[in-house]
């Protein structure tokens, strides 16, 4: 438990590190499946962040699957575009 006490922290904080170049990506780069990754862990960061706070595990189920959702839709795009 404390390798997870740990690393979850770490794991947000680089998450949302990835929402920030998922935004430069959509505004700057003009490509918005950025926009949906930056959704996706904005997500994660969430689901995390609720887990380690003890917020039901309902709702900490619906943020995954959104994250999901938002990921499959931006790969999606990025399939599209090749």
């Amino acid at each position: 438990m404390i390798i997870a006490d740990i690393l979850t922290p770490i794991s947000i904080v680089i998450e949302f590190l990835i929402v920030l170049v998922g935004c430069y990506a959509g505004m700057v780069l003009k490509k918005p499946a950025g926009y949906l990754f930056a959704v996706t862990f904005l997500l994660f960061g969430m689901y995390d962040f609720f887990y380690i706070i003890g917020i039901s595990p309902d709702i900490i189920a619906i943020i995954n699957l959104i994250a999901v959702l938002a990921a499959l839709g931006g790969i999606s795009l990025l399939a599209r575009r090749s």
